[in-house]
């Protein structure tokens, strides 16, 4: 026998079950996200963390740890001024460098690559007290850290403009 009800009373049930088979695919498809979205994150492609918040993210920052917003790197090599007291690319922070930076000391001028060049190793365009600090601090121990995976302190400088061979 056919029902020939035209009271609604079929159609009300059929919205109801429409609507929860509505909120199961919702509920199922944010789960698959919320998964799909935590094994990206774990895996690394979502890394976005800035740990030292001078702007830009860790892979990419070339001194980790400390801030520095313009990633100044005058020799070069990957690694930034702030983090690299290795003047002469040994992969050691040591008497060299040392020497290096005492010998270009009290030079004052705006910064040009063949200047200054990592000399200044705090970057206010002279080479003084704190950079002498800076490569004492840091002494026996290599460059960095950096974020970039292209950082090498055996590389020496290509273009001569500061750019960097590690961009």
């Amino acid at each position: 026998m056919r029902n020939d009800r035209t009271d609604g009373s079929d159609l009300g049930v059929r919205r109801v079950t429409d609507f929860r088979v509505r909120m199961i695919v919702v509920l199922l498809s944010a789960c698959a996200l919320s998964v799909g979205f935590a094994l990206a994150s774990e895996a690394g492609l979502f890394n976005e963390e800035d740990a030292d918040s001078d702007g830009v993210v860790d892979d990419g920052d070339n001194c980790l740890g400390l801030v520095n917003p313009n990633q100044r790197d005058d020799d070069e090599d990957g690694y930034g001024n702030l983090c690299d007291t290795d003047i002469n690319q040994d992969c050691n922070t040591g008497a060299g460098d040392l020497a290096t930076v005492f010998g270009a000391f009290g030079t004052s001028a705006p910064w040009t690559p063949k200047n200054l060049g990592a000399h200044d190793v705090n970057e206010d365009n002279s080479v003084g007290a704190a950079d002498l600090a800076s490569v004492f601090g840091k002494f026996g121990n290599p460059p960095g850290p950096s974020g970039k995976s292209c950082a090498d302190c055996t590389a020496t400088p290509a273009s001569g403009l500061g750019l960097g061979v590690c961009p």
